[in-house]
């Protein structure tokens, strides 16, 4: 599953894990991002934490930007 990850400020990494399916919180563990810090954004709509992910589905994931 290849995934896309970039924080919407022109920063994009792309990263590949091998698995059929998992759900958007399982993946963001995998990751090492919080679920108050990743948006899952799979086939253009985004999606909850618990959307089922799978090998098929483009998936990207949007980290959020906060600070003050």
């Amino acid at each position: 599953m290849k995934i896309k990850i970039t924080d919407g400020m022109g920063d994009k990494n792309e990263t590949e894990i091998e698995i059929d399916e998992i759900s958007g919180t399982e993946l963001l563990k995998k990751l090492g991002i919080s679920i108050f810090e990743g948006t899952i954004i799979k086939n253009g709509t985004i999606v909850r934490e618990s959307e089922i992910l799978t090998s098929q589905d483009d998936v990207k994931i949007l980290k959020m930007i906060h600070g003050g």
